[in-house]
Order: structure tokens, then C-alpha cells, then sequence
């Protein structure tokens, strides 16, 4: 897997030659292996893109987001087939038990509560972050009372003020919304690597989302987006999705050593899944 994050956001053309990612504008060409790359950001709607390339980028597992006129994500290219054995993998996540997708969905929105915890504490919410742990001991399996619901109204209003909400249309949302979209790309992808569909969740069931499991399975990394937003809630959108990008340059603790986060969610994502198979006993811990 490659590390580097390529955003395109000028008039250009992007093709292939000998396993490189050929950029080439009006001033200037540059080559980049595709071994380097690991997710392509095109953030214009004024970018050619030969199919050789992206038939490439599909062999290698590389991340190929695209963005509307606004520069906002509205898309990825994900493979149909990310391993020699999807149909078996696919049958698994089928037979997967009622029963065990609640104990794992339980599981990951409890690592999320924490982490939004955390992620208080930090800020010197002291007392904000013990009401969010009260909620967190009485997290019930599939959070029948909605505990989640409350935790993260607490938590938000805490952040970013009384009268903030997730609906408003505003720079702070937009910022968390573009953040969000990041990540949830990023499971995607994993997902599709490990054979399984996207659109069949844990607790997520949303007949328009095409992606309800990696909805499920990035819950305890949104706090991630959440401290970049926090940090630069003063400042203007754009300048927002600059300090995102903070996100896949920085290495962050994971069983017992520094990671990149693409490698995080990918280690995360199989060992997930290896639970939902019943390969494994306990999903993996991610703690801010």
C-alpha cells in the first residue's frame, strides 16, 4: 500500500505510462509511481482522465475520489472484485448472525463514546466528558435508549456551542461532513478489499446508502475529523479541508505502535470482519 495523498485541483490531464501516474498541465509534468499512491483526490471537474489510468489505480487498491463543482466529494471508484475469493466472502457476511452483528455494532459505538470522551478531556470538559462516561456504563446492546443520540448532542454542543447542531448549514458542518466523507471512502475501500458489500450494515440500514458498514465501522475514528474541525472552527471552509488532509499524514497509536490511518483502517477493517466471521474473538481497540 502506497502513503501518499495526490489532490488535484487544477485544469489538467492525468494518464498512464509504465506504472506511473503521469500529471501534466499548461507549466508542467510530473511522474508518480503508482506503488507511492495511495488515494487520488480530484477536486476539480476540470481534469482529463485517460481510462488506462484508472483501470491501473482499480489494480492497485488506490483510493479515486471526485468532486463536484463545489469541490465537495460526491464519488469514489471502488472495484467489483478486490479478491480472488469475494463470492465465498460474500456468502459469510450473508450468514452473518443477528446476534453477533449486535454485540460488534455495540462494541465499535463504544470505542466512539469513549474516544468523544477522550477527545473532551482533552479540551479541558471536564465535566461534559463525565456525563458522556455516565452514558457510556449504561450503553445497553443495539443502544435500545439511544445513548449514542445523547452522548453525541452533549458532545457536539460542548465543542461547538448551544446552539450548533448537525443540520445547520454552516463552515463547522461542512467541514465535519467533508471529513466524514474521508473516512468513510476509506472503509469502503477496505470493505470491498476484504470481499464483503458495502451496503449491507450492522446497525445502518438506509435502502439509499450505499455504504452502511463502513458508516458502522468508522464510528470510533470520526473524533479524528472532529479535532481537526475544533482546531480550525475560525477559519473558512477551504481552509478546513487544507487541515484535513492532516489526517493521512499523521501517524496516530494503534496496538502498541504508530501507524499511518490508512493502515490503521485497514488493519481494523479485517479484524472486524474476522469477528463477524467468528475467526476471531474480539474487535481491536482505536483510542484517540
Amino acid at each position: 500500500m502506497g502513503w501518499r495523498t495526490i489532490v488535484v485541483n487544477t485544469h489538467s490531464k492525468l494518464s498512464y505510462s509504465n506504472n506511473h501516474l503521469v500529471f501534466k498541465n499548461t507549466r508542467t509534468t510530473e511522474k508518480i509511481h503508482l506503488s507511492e499512491i495511495d488515494i487520488i483526490l480530484l477536486e476539480t471537474t476540470d481534469i482529463i482522465i485517460t481510462t488506462m489510468l484508472i483501470k491501473r489505480l482499480i489494480d492497485e487498491n488506490i483510493l479515486l475520489l471526485f468532486c463536484d463543482d463545489k469541490r465537495l466529494p460526491i464519488g469514489k471508484l471502488l472495484p467489483f472484485y478486490a479478491r480472488h475469493d469475494s463470492s465465498l466472502q460474500l456468502k459469510r457476511q450473508l450468514e452473518w448472525t443477528q446476534q453477533k452483528k449486535i454485540e460488534v455494532w455495540t462494541a465499535i459505538i463504544s470505542q466512539k463514546i469513549l474516544n468523544q470522551t477522550q477527545h473532551l478531556t482533552q479540551r479541558i470538559f471536564d465535566e461534559k466528558a463525565y456525563a458522556l462516561m455516565t452514558l457510556h456504563e449504561t450503553l445497553e446492546p443495539f443502544d435500545p435508549t439511544n445513548r449514542e443520540g445523547h452522548a453525541a448532542r452533549i458532545y457536539f454542543n460542548t465543542l461547538f456551542g448551544n446552539d450548533f447542531s448537525r443540520e445547520q448549514n454552516n463552515d463547522v458542518n461542512a467541514g465535519l461532513n467533508y471529513g466524514y466523507t474521508l473516512l468513510m471512502s476509506i472503509f469502503a475501500r477496505e470493505i470491498v478489499k476484504s470481499g464483503c458489500m458495502t451496503q449491507f450494515g450492522l446497525k445502518h440500514a438506509n435502502q439509499f446508502n450505499e455504504f452502511n458498514l463502513a458508516s458502522d465501522l468508522m464510528e470510533p475514528f470520526r473524533p479524528l475529523v472532529d479535532q481537526i474541525i475544533f482546531e480550525s472552527r475560525n477559519q473558512n471552509f477551504t481552509k478546513m479541508k487544507r487541515n484535513l488532509f492532516e489526517l493521512f499524514n499523521s501517524t496516530y497509536y494503534y496496538r502498541n505502535k504508530e501507524m499511518f490511518l490508512t493502515n490503521i483502517i485497514s488493519d481494523y477493517t479485517k479484524k472486524v470482519i474476522k469477528v463477524l466471521n467468528h475467526e476471531q474473538e474480539s474487535i481491536p481497540i482505536f483510542r484517540l
